[in-house]
């Protein structure tokens, strides 16, 4: 196998392991409501996106550490803090740990999401750099699929057997360590496109909304982990395995148009992407508010996938072309830190959603927003098509 083949195996494993931080449990989330049955239920939905309450504030900070003190060291750190985080919620039985536990788990995401991304852009340029960003985002989305898939069986078993899954981080670790090299500024650090260098400054305003398009994203995007076992649960009360199934195929369906990123990216711009995207989201949740079978939220589900699969590669594509090179750890740190605080407040904002209205009210509010969205999107995308 060649040494860049390598590379991009360790990269996507790697990857992976960040879909694996909320998502894994999801299935399993009532039946951890039942056992810590005096809990509510903000506070068990709180297990879920705790770790994107911590990624949101380390991302930037471990992208800044990266820039500074290198990239492969402080991902082998932050693979030791995920398995370790991740795995000893298999042992507590204190709600106030198992948060703390899922604190940590954080830690360790937002070193691996934030470094693994960067390392996509040290490594590859061009064309190529375009097609793995978007295999990135294909691989995470299978890797969801199948942790997902397993994260249901097990918690069949007991409510305790996903935690399991996070010891996969010290699998993925002696290749990290033996595969990869820091990258130097010959190598890695002087991918500039154009005849020089654009500067963080110069495309504030592009960063700034890259950054709020991926906040809001998530925002929506994490109703399905943390909203659809609760509104299956509500309509026709099936077992956990149904209910990882259900939300393993979003990530499925964005693998789809995940993998085909690189080709998308050729045929339209990053604002028209970014319509694509949430058209396809809020159409999604349109049916799955409609509809009370499982195979009409399946379809739901699908289709909204279709869009939550552009939405992470247009981000992190967008930006590596416009920041400088010796703050791309940083900014890359920055789209994680908001995407995942987006995760984080998802179930307060729709817990505002559900409590004046209703669980089903909340998909079509959901559908309503993310199409004004839509709209306003698509009204930059023809400005700047107007401006070139």
């Amino acid at each position: 196998m060649k040494q860049n083949t390598k590379i991009k195996a360790v990269l996507l494993f790697a990857s992976s392991m960040t879909v694996m931080a909320g998502a894994i449990i999801a299935p399993a989330l009532t039946e951890i409501a039942s056992f810590f049955s005096e809990s509510s239920d903000i506070v068990i939905k709180l297990i879920i996106t705790m770790p994107a309450l911590i990624i949101a504030f380390f991302g930037t900070i471990m992208g800044t550490l990266s820039d500074k003190w290198g990239r492969k060291n402080l991902l082998v750190y932050s693979l030791i803090i995920y398995g370790i985080g991740g795995f000893s919620g298999y042992f507590i039985s204190q709600i106030e740990l198992l948060l703390l536990s899922r604190a940590i788990l954080g830690i360790g995401v937002s070193g691996i999401m934030s470094i693994a991304t960067t390392l996509i852009s040290d490594y590859f340029d061009g064309e190529e750099r375009n097609s793995f960003v978007g295999s990135q985002a294909a691989f995470m989305s299978l890797g969801g699929v199948v942790f997902l898939t397993a994260g249901g069986l097990l918690a069949d078993m007991n409510w305790r057997f996903p935690f399991i899954l996070y010891l996969a981080a010290f699998l993925i670790l002696p290749l990290v360590i033996f595969v990869l090299y820091e990258p130097k500024k010959e190598d890695g650090y002087e991918n500039i496109r154009g005849n020089q260098e654009m500067t963080v400054n110069r495309n504030a305003k592009i960063v700034a909304l890259v950054y709020l398009i991926g906040f809001l994203g998530m925002v929506f995007f994490y109703m399905i982990p943390t909203q659809i076992p609760f509104l299956l649960n509500e309509r026709l009360e099936i077992n956990n395995t149904l209910n990882g199934v259900a939300i393993a195929l979003t990530t499925l369906t964005g693998a789809i148009t995940s993998i085909k990123y690189g080709a998308i990216k050729k045929i339209f711009s990053f604002p028209e992407i970014f319509v694509i995207s949430f058209l396809f989201i809020s159409l999604g949740y349109f049916l799955i508010a409609q509809n009370v079978t499982y195979a009409g939220i399946l379809l739901g589900l699908a289709i909204a996938g279709l869009g939550i699969g552009l939405l992470m590669p247009n981000c992190n594509l967008w930006l590596m072309e416009v920041v400088s090179i010796k703050n791309r750890g940083k900014i890359i740190g920055g789209i994680s830190s908001t995407m995942f605080l987006g995760q984080f407040i998802s179930p307060l904002i729709i817990g505002i959603f559900i409590s004046q209205f209703s669980l089903t009210y909340a998909f079509y509010i959901s559908s309503g927003l993310m199409l004004i969205l839509t709209s306003i999107l698509f009204l930059i995308s023809r400005k700047k098509n107007k401006s070139t």
